[in-house]
C-alpha cells in the first residue's frame, strides 16, 4: 500500500549514486549568492520599513485572542440546553493548551514548517515556495509565515485581500513587531483562534464543534489533519458537500504527508489516520448544527435579545462571546408548543384557525417558563415570526377581572346585585348585548363574572369608575393605552399577552406586582458575571389587597367549566368579530395565557375572523382546549395547592338587596351567604331595605357612590386618581 512518502509500506529506500553534471557547482554557488543577497535585502528593507511606518501602525501592546469576536450563546434555565447562538463571527476562543497536539502539528507542518525556528518572515521559504509553485503549477504551501497570516487576518482584516505594496509593507512591519512582543506560543494561539475554517466557523474550537461535534482538545489525528487543510480554500474544501469532501480528502493527504516529512508521525500512523472514515461524524455534526439553527424557542430568544439590547450595546452582544442563561424551562416549552400545535390543528378546518400562542409564567417570581409566539415561527404565510405573546391584541372579556377586582376593593362584594337588563338603551350611544342575546335582570357580581355577562359588566365599570379601573390595570402592569370609554371593560383596547399574564399573576400571588423575568445570568467570555437576577418570590410591591385577590380568585374558580379536579381560576375572552380568542388563568404556582387567531400575510398582513358552520370560535372553546391540555400535562399526577384564605375574609349572611353584611334578624328570603371582607364588629350593620341594583346607595354614577356600609380599605400604593371620565 502506498504511504505518505510515496513508497510501499515497509520498503527501505535505496540510496543511488548521483552522477555529477558539468557546471553543477556553479549553479549552487549562484543560488547561494542569490539567497544571501535576498536575506540581506530583507533585513535592510525590514529596517527601513520599521523606520517608515513606526508611527502609523496600531499598538500591539494588549493583543489577545480574547479580544476577537466570539459567539454569544443563549441557554435555557438549566444552563445546558442551548437555545441559540448569535454572532458576528462564530467563534469560541480557547487556550493553546486546549488544542490537540495533532492539530497544532498539522497546522505548523502544512502552513509554516519552520515556525518555531525563524522570525516574522522566512526569506528562504518565501523563495522556495515561489520556485515550487512555478515548477509544479500549484500552491502546496504559501510563502507567508503563520505570523504574517495572523497579521493579515487579524490586524489588516479590512484590507487582507489587497496586494498593494503599501499593505504588504504594513504587514511585514506588523509581523516583525508582533514577533518582538509575543512568544511563538502566543502567536500560534491567536492564529488558531482567528483563522476561518468555513461554514461560519472561525477558530479551531468552532470548527471542531461544527465538523465533528467535539472540542479542539479531543480531536484525533484524522480529524486534525482534515481540519488543518481547510483554511487554504474553505469553500472548495467544504467537507459537508460531496465534491468538497473529495477535495478535502486530497488536502488531508497533503497535510499528513507534511507531518511525516517533518517527523511528527510515522508513515504507518499517517496511513492509518487517512483510512479512518470521517463521513459518519461529519454527517452527525451537520445534522446537529442544523438542529441548533431551528431554535427550541425562537420567539423567546428574540424577546430576550430585544430586552438585552436595551441594556447592552448591540454590537457587543454579537461579538462579546456572552453566556446568557434564561428562565425558560425546556420541558415546559415543549408542552406549550405541543398544546398550541394540537389546538390549532383541532380547529383549523371547522373554524379556519391557523395560529396560536401561549405564555407560561411563575406567578410569584415572574419567570417566563415558556413562550410560544405563534404556531410556526418559520411559516411566512401566517406571519410566523410575529410574537403574539408581546404583540398588542384585543383581550375581549378577559379584561373584565380588572373591573371586578376594583369593585371588590371599593366595597362591592361577590353578592352585590348588578343590573343585567336594558342593554339596548341603558348606555346612550352604546347598545350592549350579551353572547346569548339574553338579559338576566338582577344578578350577583359573582354570577355576572362567572357567566361573563356584558350588560352588568358595563354597568359595574361605569359605577365603579373608569379611571379607578384603569389605575388598577396600570398598577398591575398593563402598559398599552386604554381608551376611556365603556367598550374597554369588554376588551376593546389592545393589551400585550405578557402584560396581561403578569397582571393575572398578581391575582394568583395575593396582590404583589409581577414583572416578567427572562434572564437569570449574563457572563462575559472570561466568565465574569455581568448581571445576575435571582428570582425573588412575591418581592414586587403590593398593588392589590390580599382580601380582594382572594375574593376574585374564588369567583374565577367557578368560571372554569368543567372543573379540572384541582384548584384553578381562569377567564375567557372573545372579540365580537371572532378575530381574537383568549383563555387566561392560573393556579397557586402557575400562570398561563392561551390565544388563537387566523393571521394571513397576503395581500397585506391582517387578521381574519375564526368562523365556521357553527358560528365563531369562543375563547372558552378554542384556546381553552390548548390551555387545559397544557395544564394537565404540566401537573401530571400532581396537584397544585389551594389558596389560603386571608384572615379578614369569611363567609357571612348578606342582604340580597345590597350584597352587604346583614343583621342577624334578616328574613331568610332576603338572605344570601357568600364570602366578604369581615366588617369591623364595632360598626353597626345597615338594614336590608335598599333598592337592588349595582349602585344601591343611590349615589352618583362613575365611582362616586359606594354600596352599603364598608370596612376601611387602605388606598392603592402610589396612586393618584385622574379626573373621572363619564
Amino acid at each position: 500500500m502506498p504511504s505518505f512518502t510515496g513508497r510501499s509500506m515497509g520498503e527501505t529506500p535505496v540510496r543511488r549514486r548521483r552522477q555529477r553534471r558539468p557546471g553543477g557547482h556553479r549553479w549552487w554557488r549562484r543560488i547561494l549568492l542569490l539567497t544571501t543577497a535576498g536575506l540581506l535585502t530583507t533585513l535592510v528593507g525590514t529596517g527601513t520599513l520599521l523606520y517608515t511606518y513606526a508611527g502609523e501602525l496600531p499598538s500591539l501592546d494588549h493583543l489577545s485572542a480574547q479580544s476577537l469576536p466570539q459567539t454569544t450563546r443563549i441557554y435555557a434555565r438549566d444552563g445546558v440546553t442551548l437555545l441559540e447562538e448569535r454572532y458576528q463571527q462564530r467563534r469560541t476562543v480557547v487556550a493553546l493548551n486546549d488544542v490537540a497536539w495533532d492539530l497544532r502539528h498539522a497546522t505548523i507542518a502544512i502552513e509554516d514548517r519552520d515556525f518555531y525556528n525563524h522570525g516574522a518572515v522566512n526569506p528562504v521559504r518565501l523563495l522556495a515556495a515561489g520556485v515550487y509553485d512555478i515548477l509544479h503549477q500549484r500552491a502546496a504551501q504559501g510563502g507567508s509565515t503563520i505570523t504574517q497570516q495572523l497579521v493579515k487576518n487579524y490586524l489588516l482584516g479590512d484590507s487582507a485581500g489587497s496586494r498593494s505594496l503599501d499593505r504588504k509593507a504594513r504587514e511585514l512591519v506588523l509581523a516583525v513587531e508582533l514577533e518582538r512582543q509575543y512568544t511563538k506560543d502566543q502567536i500560534l494561539e491567536m492564529y488558531l483562534n482567528t483563522i476561518f475554517y468555513g461554514n461560519q466557523s472561525f477558530g479551531v474550537e468552532a470548527a471542531s464543534q461544527t465538523y465533528f461535534g467535539t472540542s479542539a482538545r479531543k480531536l484525533d489525528l484524522a480529524q486534525a489533519s482534515l481540519l488543518a487543510g481547510l483554511p487554504q480554500r474553505p469553500s472548495d474544501l467544504n467537507p459537508f458537500l460531496p465534491e468538497g469532501f473529495a477535495h478535502a480528502r486530497g488536502r488531508q493527504r497533503d497535510v499528513l504527508d507534511a507531518m511525516v516529512r517533518d517527523g511528527y508521525v510515522t508513515a504507518a500512523v499517517a496511513d492509518k489516520a487517512y483510512q479512518e472514515d470521517l463521513r459518519p461524524m461529519l454527517t452527525a455534526a451537520h445534522q446537529a448544527a442544523f438542529g441548533h439553527r431551528a431554535s427550541l424557542a425562537p420567539h423567546f430568544v428574540d424577546y430576550v435579545w430585544n430586552e438585552l439590547e436595551q441594556r447592552y450595546d448591540p454590537g457587543y452582544l454579537l461579538r462579546g462571546g456572552l453566556r446568557i442563561v434564561t428562565t425558560l424551562d425546556p420541558k415546559t416549552q415543549a408542552l406549550a408548543q405541543q398544546a398550541v400545535h394540537d389546538g390549532v390543528g383541532r380547529y383549523a378546518r371547522s373554524y379556519r384557525v391557523n395560529n396560536g400562542a401561549m405564555l407560561v409564567m411563575n406567578p410569584h417570581t415572574g419567570e417566563v417558563l415558556a413562550m410560544v409566539g405563534s404556531a410556526d415561527y418559520y411559516n411566512d404565510d401566517i406571519g410566523g415570526q410575529v410574537n403574539y405573546a408581546v404583540a398588542p391584541r384585543q383581550p375581549g372579556s378577559s379584561f373584565k377581572p380588572y373591573t371586578y377586582v376594583t369593585a371588590l376593593m371599593n366595597g362591592w362584594t361577590p353578592a352585590s346585585p348588578l343590573d343585567d337588563s336594558n342593554g339596548a338603551h341603558a348606555f346612550p350611544g352604546y347598545p350592549v348585548h350579551d353572547w346569548d342575546n339574553k338579559e338576566l335582570g338582577t344578578i350577583t357580581l359573582r354570577q355576572s363574572l362567572q357567566q361573563s355577562r356584558n350588560i352588568s359588566s358595563v354597568h359595574l365599570f361605569k359605577d365603579v369608575g373608569i379611571q379607578k379601573v384603569f389605575t388598577t390595570a396600570k398598577n398591575l402592569g398593563i402598559s398599552t393605552p386604554l381608551d376611556p370609554s365603556l367598550p374597554t371593560t369588554l376588551g376593546a383596547s389592545e393589551l400585550r399577552m405578557i402584560d396581561h399574564l403578569s397582571a393575572y399573576s398578581a391575582f394568583a400571588n395575593g396582590g404583589h406586582r409581577v414583572r416578567p423575568l427572562d434572564v437569570l445570568e449574563v457572563r462575559d467570555a472570561a466568565g465574569t458575571v455581568l448581571e445576575a437576577n435571582a428570582p425573588q418570590p412575591d418581592a414586587g410591591e403590593r398593588v392589590l389587597p390580599a382580601s380582594a385577590t382572594y375574593l376574585l380568585t374564588d369567583i374565577l374558580k367557578g368560571a372554569v367549566r368543567p372543573t379540572m379536579g384541582f384548584p384553578v381560576a381562569a377567564k375567557s375572552g372573545t372579540t365580537t368579530d371572532f378575530k381574537d380568542a383568549w383563555y387566561i388563568g392560573y393556579t397557586s404556582d402557575l400562570a398561563v395565557a392561551s390565544w388563537m387567531g387566523r393571521t394571513v400575510t397576503k395581500p397585506a398582513p391582517h387578521n381574519e375572523s375564526m368562523t365556521g358552520p357553527a358560528g365563531g370560535l369562543w375563547g372558552e372553546i378554542g384556546p381553552a382546549s390548548s390551555w387545559r391540555q397544557f395544564v394537565k400535562a404540566y401537573y401530571g399526577n400532581k396537584k397544585p395547592a389551594d389558596w389560603a384564605r386571608p384572615a379578614e375574609v369569611s363567609p357571612m349572611t348578606l342582604c340580597k338587596l345590597t350584597g352587604q353584611p346583614a343583621p342577624a334578624d334578616l328574613s331568610p328570603d332576603l338572605a344570601i351567604t357568600d364570602l366578604v371582607i369581615t366588617p369591623d364588629p364595632a360598626t353597626p350593620l345597615a338594614g336590608c331595605g335598599s333598592t337592588p341594583g349595582s349602585n344601591p346607595t343611590g349615589g352618583a354614577p362613575d365611582g362616586s357612590g359606594l354600596p352599603g356600609l364598608l370596612p376601611s380599605l387602605p388606598p392603592l400604593p402610589g396612586t393618584s386618581l385622574p379626573p373621572i371620565v363619564p
